[in-house]
């Protein structure tokens, strides 16, 4: 198929689009569109407590619009059903790494975040200040005067815009659920339920032809096909769309048959469907990350072969970046070492530490004619004698022997604290600001001296 079956106005849309984003703004306090700028680069992810990999793609995507002369948006997925306050800092024990984990506010599970209510404000702050962590600081300051928000979707848009603002800027924000009733998007559905059977049959072939990105194929049977959409209400866990082609005229159904009512249900793309419509008629360049990049080749397969039409072009952005925990880390090798001097040095103080004196010395001697003869008598007096020797160097340098004690302490538990220390996933408000700026350095293309990016 070479072209839509319906008349469409993308630029009309794209304008709808931007109204609905600068409405929310005004209630939220987000950053708004130009209603008259005619490109746009998008990026976006879950309404979560993302890490300095996603924040990368927000600092990236406001680069970009610099220099290109665009406007910049980013995205919330509020159709996921993901759990938006979960947090989850590290702490240092003594010479143990150890995570703290806390759901910041309760919340409906199954249901999508733009799809329920809010946070209590005062249930966040609570629950976050029973963390007990030095790193909390900034999200802690990032929560006040969220009464504008309807959703949890848009509370957590608030307070991700509000954190990431030094370093990004002020990014405009929309949500998926934006999409519901703009003409293209709905002339989408229309052609997906009218050909079904074989839009879901090419969805499922370019997710066979591409197994890396791990995809799930659409149900396909004779008289009920899945489309990748997803049937959301208020309040309600999302639910799997099919369409029922049993009789003349198809139907948007449930998994069970029964009928999707269109005014009470919105329709709300899955992850192929939502950058196949984002990139087809919302936007210019589409910014993802490793994961989106991999499974955005097979949006291109399907949306090509079924819908004929080549999509923008996309992009990936991505950044690990560690916290510095000031606590011990160390690999199996380097505990081997430290475990096999604690073994070696009580045998051998006098060469490690170039000591001297009348115990040294009989040490040497004692060393020089252990092998004179086979007489075992002497040479088991010589061996208690060498060992009496030992236990004295020892006495008298017991520090030498605390201080291998104490690093093969701490590279046991740096062998246990490794996982953790290499983690680079945990909520970008809680590293310090100047790992930040390296990161927008390292993206800006400017010479960074931080080892942690």
């Amino acid at each position: 198929m070479s072209s839509w079956s319906v008349n469409e106005n993308p630029q009309h849309d794209r304008a709808a689009l931007i109204e609905r984003i600068n409405t929310r703004a005004k209630r939220l306090g987000t950053a708004t569109l130009d209603l008259s700028g005619t490109r746009l680069i998008a990026t976006g992810h879950q309404a979560q407590l993302w890490h300095p990999g996603i924040l990368a793609k927000d600092i990236a995507l406001s680069l970009a619009a610099e220099r290109l002369g665009t406007q910049r948006l980013h995205m919330i997925v509020d159709q996921d059903a993901n759990e938006a306050w979960r947090l989850e800092a590290p702490f240092v024990d003594g010479d143990e790494l150890k995570v703290k984990s806390v759901l910041l506010a309760d919340q409906k599970p199954g249901v999508p975040t733009g799809f329920q209510p809010p946070a209590e404000v005062s249930q966040l702050k609570d629950r976050l200040a029973g963390l007990d962590s030095g790193l909390t600081g900034v999200l802690e300051g990032a929560l006040d005067n969220l009464s504008g928000c309807d959703t949890l979707a848009e509370q957590i848009a608030v307070v991700l815009s509000r954190l990431k603002k030094p370093y990004a800027g002020a990014v405009p924000v929309m949500m998926v659920s934006d999409l519901a009733g703009l003409a293209v998007y709905e002339s989408a559905l229309s052609r997906m339920l009218n050909d079904a059977h074989r839009c879901a049959t090419l969805y499922n072939r370019a997710v066979a032809d591409h197994p890396q990105a791990g995809m799930t194929p659409m149900v396909v049977g004779r008289e009920l096909v899945e489309l990748p959409l997803w049937a959301v209400r208020w309040n309600e866990t999302r639910q799997r769309v099919f369409v029922d082609m049993a009789d003349s005229v198809p139907l948007f159904v449930y998994d069970d048959g029964e009928p999707i009512d269109r005014e009470a249900v919105t329709l709300l793309p899955r992850a192929l469907l939502l950058t196949a419509v984002m990139r087809r008629f919302f936007c210019d360049l589409f910014i993802h990350g490793t994961g989106g990049l991999v499974y955005d080749k097979v949006t291109e397969a399907w949306w090509e072969t079924w819908a004929g039409e080549a999509l923008s072009p996309m992009a990936a952005v991505t950044a690990d970046v560690f916290l510095d925990l000031g606590a011990p880390v160390a690999d199996r090798a380097e505990l081997d070492r430290v475990v096999w001097r604690m073994h070696h040095l009580p045998h051998n103080l006098d060469r490690v530490l170039s000591l001297n004196g009348e115990a040294v010395q009989r040490k040497r001697e004692l060393l020089e004619h252990m092998d004179d003869d086979r007489d075992k008598i002497r040479r088991r007096t010589a061996f208690r004698e060498l060992h009496q020797v030992n236990r004295e160097l020892g006495e008298q340098n017991p520090q030498a022997m605390a201080s291998a004690r104490r690093a093969l302490d701490m590279a046991k538990a740096g062998v246990g604290n490794a996982r953790i220390a290499r983690r680079r996933d945990w909520c970008f408000a809680l590293y310090p600001p100047d790992s930040l700026h390296a990161l927008c350095a390292v993206l800006a293309g400017e010479p960074i001296a931080n080892p942690s990016v």
